[in-house]
């Protein structure tokens, strides 16, 4: 690598890895560059998110399956670059002349930031990749020679030590935090104990265009939103789901923010951006005491800027739910995942019982808090039957909207190992989005899941006596295509007033 010397201020280009058209602003890398601009560097950011990687994009996925509206609302300009994004990356390599190149990847985004780091030509860049994926396979991304460091922890403040021993050429491989490559040696350390969050910087957004990127369509309105953590991790060990493999990496993965650090967060996003919406990105927002809960609501109603949260079912009451609502809440999500029981517990490591979402989504109904629900198919051993029993708690429990996802088996986690268990994937299979791609169950095909997934919202919104005619809509044939057309485009009427079809 080329030196540097301490006069110099050093270049950091971030790379946004996110999906076509993502709106909002990633809290990740936002305050990364926060962290890095407080020191100095100067940065600049690449996002991929205005080019079109795949045929078909997740959200337009979500259309086509009835979870969103047919047509964003026209305050949204942003559209698809008409350029290739590596002719466009390695310009702006040449443009700005970095001296480290920073990627933040999760699984699903690992093979694009592959595709970028390949051609990176200039030997004299510091190539490093953070992000969970890193920290859940980092033998896998680190094969890659051209990357010179990754980050098997959090990255916020050694990032910043890291880059300051690069400018002043002093670069340690025993640095605690990362791997290196080194002459066709991987220098493996541990992992730094988590980030204190309330010693992190606020966000910064000076790298995107605000608007359109600030902007987020949240509950169907498309508002000037942020994206804020007032927690980080999660208590549970669902088998499906990262925190599952980081609880086991990381003592207190879980860890709770002062809320008035949290909202000094909002108090200066807001000054500077006038905030229309809060997406409290907690993974459990009522995972906490009831100290804390209260200090929330009381500090928060100072605030009252609307917000979603993140929580499970069996910890939502009415209680909770009207304190919440005359502060600004919204809308809350919880996970249903998958309809039954017994699958839950023993599949998913998931104790949450029917009573207990039935219960929760009455609740938030009966105080006109819009409430959504996580569903989850393509599980390995999962049959049709069970799908159906999905299907129908999510009839019975009547959250306001669904929001799909096909299974995907992310790393390390306990699902992955039966998946490879089970020969459903090879050992080199990679997630990809689980809006679009799913793999076999065991007893059921993709084409099948595929067909499920684009009628699961039919299924739940139409009476039984249209179970058959749906059925055959399930089939990607020139019939069953004419009558997925047909009930989509009444549906979409009935809940949006647009169709797509």
């Amino acid at each position: 690598m080329k030196k540097t010397s301490f006069k110099k201020t050093l270049k950091i280009l971030f790379i946004e890895l996110g999906t076509a058209l993502e709106m909002g602003i990633p809290p990740n890398i936002s305050i990364l560059i926060g962290e890095t601009k407080q020191k100095g560097f100067d940065v600049e950011l690449f996002s991929i998110n205005e080019y079109k990687y795949e045929e078909k994009q997740g959200d337009e996925m979500r259309i086509e399956t009835l979870q969103l509206p047919p047509n964003a609302p026209s305050e949204i300009k942003i559209e698809y670059k008409k350029t290739n994004v590596i002719d466009d990356f390695k310009n702006k390599i040449k443009q700005y002349s970095p001296d480290i190149i920073a990627f933040s990847i999760t699984e699903i985004s690992y093979l694009k930031c592959m595709e970028l780091v390949n051609t990176i030509e200039d030997d004299n860049i510091f190539v490093i990749v953070g992000g969970v994926y890193c920290i859940l396979n980092p033998e896998h991304v680190i094969q890659n020679k051209r990357i010179n460091a990754i980050c098997v922890g959090e990255g916020e403040k050694r990032f910043v030590k890291l880059c300051e021993d690069i400018k002043n050429d002093k670069l340690d491989y025993n640095t605690d935090n990362f791997w290196f490559n080194k002459n066709s040696k991987v220098i493996k350390n541990p992992p730094s104990p988590l980030t204190d969050i309330n010693d992190i910087v606020f966000q910064n957004w000076t790298c995107w265009e605000k608007p359109p990127r600030s902007y987020k369509i949240m509950n169907g309105k498309i508002r000037r939103t942020a994206m804020i953590e007032l927690s980080r991790g999660c208590h549970h060990n669902c088998s499906f789901c990262a925190n599952s493999v980081l609880n086991s990496i990381f003592k207190k993965n879980y860890r709770e923010r002062t809320i008035d650090n949290f909202i000094a967060e909002i108090n200066y996003l807001n000054n500077k951006y006038e905030l229309n919406f809060i997406y409290i990105v907690d993974e459990n927002f009522l995972a906490t005491s009831k100290k804390r809960f209260d200090e929330f609501i009381e500090k928060y109603e100072k605030i009252k800027i609307p917000f979603w949260i993140e929580t499970r079912p069996e910890l939502i009451t009415t209680e909770k739910i009207k304190k919440l609502k005359s502060v600004g809440l919204e809308v809350l999500n919880i996970g249903i995942e998958q309809g039954d029981n017994e699958f839950r517990k023993k599949i998913l490591n998931r104790r949450v019982k029917d009573e207990y979402i039935i219960k929760s989504v009455k609740i938030c109904r009966e105080e006109n808090v819009r409430i959504g629900a996580n569903i989850i198919i393509g599980f390995p051993t999962e049959t049709r039957k069970d799908i159906f029993k999905t299907i129908n708690l999510v009839r019975q429990s009547s959250p306001n909207f669904s929001i799909m996802h096909l299974f995907q088996p992310y790393a390390k986690t306990a699902l992955k190992q039966r998946c490879l268990e089970m020969k459903l994937i090879n050992k080199d299979y990679i997630c990809e989005d689980h809006r679009l791609h799913g793999i076999p169950t065991g007893v059921l095909s993709v084409k099948e899941l595929l067909g499920i997934f684009r009628t699961f919202a039919l299924y739940i919104d139409l009476p039984k006596n249209k179970w058959n005619e749906i059925k055959k809509a399930e089939v990607f044939d020139e019939e069953g295509n004419e009558i997925f057309k047909k009930l989509a485009k009444d549906y979409q009427l009935k809940h949006f007033g647009v169709t797509s079809f």
